[in-house]
């Protein structure tokens, strides 16, 4: 039971702390951009169940704290309390990241759309782009973070953390070239 009770306290403070830097100071995620995982299910999403930022960390380690004070509450054995928290856990962090999230994204208006021109946006390379392969790049629009898969536009190689330019974006797929082939173009004489 007190395994729980601290869990539950220690992800409300947590949580807490994490609205108050991303609402008040924007900061988001404690300074921790990167995501935890890069895991993409094809048929299933099972990159929604698994928590991929300390916000829906804490959020699923809390609803498994509280789920299993609840349990335990109803003298339940700790190994099934434990694995039914869990499941509990996974289930909240699914409902919010698949079906909370992009409702209110597409209320509030703030939810990029397969309509929106990102021409000429700046974007950050997350994972490698081989010159005959794909990537993943992540940009910022409206105060909010994508991520899309992308190829270079070039054939040439783009490291994790290289900066881009969107040039156009077709059906998910952002084509994209490197900020420094852009500026050499530019330079040259």
């Amino acid at each position: 039971m007190f395994f729980y009770i601290a869990l539950t306290v220690v992800c409300v403070v947590a949580f807490t702390a994490d609205m108050i830097l991303r609402y008040m100071e924007k900061i988001p995620s404690f300074g921790v951009e990167e995501r935890f995982h890069n895991i993409e299910g094809k048929l299933i999403p099972i990159e929604d169940f698994i928590p991929n930022n300390i916000t829906m960390l804490t959020v699923s380690a809390g609803s498994l704290g509280i789920f299993g004070i609840f349990l335990k509450l109803m003298n339940v054995n700790a190994v099934v309390c434990f694995l039914c928290s869990a499941a509990f856990g996974s289930i909240v962090n699914f409902v919010i990241m698949h079906f909370l999230k992009p409702f209110i994204e597409n209320v509030s208006g703030t939810a990029l759309s397969e309509r929106d021109d990102i021409s000429g946006y700046e974007a950050v390379c997350t994972r490698r782009i081989a010159a005959d392969d794909y990537g993943r790049v992540s940009m910022i629009y409206k105060n909010r973070k994508y991520e899309f898969d992308a190829v270079s536009v070039n054939e040439s190689d783009i490291e994790k953390g290289e900066k881009t330019y969107i040039l156009y974006r077709e059906e998910g797929l952002c084509f994209v070239e490197k900020q420094s082939e852009v500026l050499d173009i530019i330079n040259e004489p």
